[in-house]
């Protein structure tokens, strides 16, 4: 899965920091961690794909926005 389909994956729930509704963006930087976790509850992304998000993060936080993240290499 590459960056923007996990993107458009955590776009189709509403983000549990900002509240921002499915299909609208948290930020022009990304989105919110907490809709990555959304996203990955429903189903719509796995725990690896999660992991990779959260990898090159210094700190983990729900309100922190993720920018678009590489693909996960086989």
């Amino acid at each position: 899965m590459t960056g923007a389909e996990r993107a458009a994956a955590a776009l189709m729930v509403s983000c549990g920091f900002c509240w921002a509704r499915p299909g609208d963006a948290c930020a022009e930087a990304g989105l919110h961690l907490a809709r990555y976790v959304r996203a990955y509850r429903k189903g719509l992304i796995s725990q690896e794909e999660l992991a990779v998000v959260c990898g090159p993060l210094e700190h983990v936080s729900a309100g922190q926005v993720v920018a678009q993240v590489a693909a996960v290499q086989p």
